[in-house]
């Protein structure tokens, strides 16, 4: 055999040796390493939740009263109070199931209770009666809804560390810290579901903000400088046949 075809056969060999080598390398099974192929979806990232809980409190009246006492009335008071019920919130009220006879007399029940609520502001709406033995006959229920804001889990926050990824770190909720703190700094649960109107704006102040911006006059108490305040009004409001002269 030729000496030169000897060496060649064996260096293919030495080199199909290593390229299996590497193959075997390339094998190996750490968790750390990531194949081409693996793809995971990023969790969504936490949130508060709010959720809406019904609070009733019950009126009683006295056998054969059509109005409430003054305890009671202050019992109903201290109600909306403690639960935050004032001016343009709203409740429901439900009254027993009762026979005919007994209609007339609910329904002037009814009659005050919402109008003691009306006169703090508190719309009212009515609920079909409840079911029988829900409510004694000598009672009317007020029923509320409040808002509570659930919040998300932690993990190594408000919880031990119970998963951990593949290089042995704790598998924590990027923001989950944020979320936390936002829900317990909020006053009204009900700000994190829907925003509250703006109110009414001042015009007159809005317009000399502007004339001190345009004028670089900072610093300016109102009324005083080079711009005068009614020589502002009619610009903000579009000018027209009232401006000055």
């Amino acid at each position: 055999m030729n000496p030169k075809h000897s060496a060649i056969r064996l260096l293919r060999r030495s080199a199909g040796i290593g390229a299996l080598a590497l193959l075997a390398g390339c094998a190996d099974n750490d968790p750390g390493l990531i194949g081409f192929a693996e793809w995971k979806q990023m969790d969504p990232p936490p949130r508060l939740e709010v959720t809406d809980g019904p609070i009733a409190h019950a009126v009683n009246f006295a056998p054969g009263a059509v109005r409430p006492s003054q305890a009671e009335a202050g019992a109903m008071a201290g109600f909306l109070a403690a639960q935050e019920i004032g001016p343009g919130r709203q409740v429901t009220l439900e009254a027993p199931s009762a026979g005919p006879n007994e209609t007339d007399r609910i329904v002037q029940r009814l009659t005050a209770v919402r109008g003691l609520l009306e006169q703090q502001g508190v719309s009212v709406v009515m609920a079909p009666p409840a079911a029988p033995g829900a409510l004694a006959p000598d009672q009317v229920r007020v029923i509320a809804s409040t808002a509570t804001v659930v919040h998300p889990d932690c993990p190594g926050y408000n919880e031990p560390v119970s998963e951990y990824d593949r290089f042995g770190r704790p598998n924590q909720e990027l923001g989950c810290a944020n979320e936390i703190n936002l829900g317990l700094m909020v006053a009204d649960p009900n700000d994190l579901v829907r925003g509250r109107p703006l109110a009414p704006a001042d015009a007159e102040r809005s317009a000399l903000a502007i004339q001190k911006y345009r004028t670089g006059s900072e610093g300016e108490s109102e009324g005083q400088g080079s711009s005068s305040t009614l020589s502002v009004i009619p610009l903000a409001v579009g000018g027209g046949a009232g401006g000055t002269q």
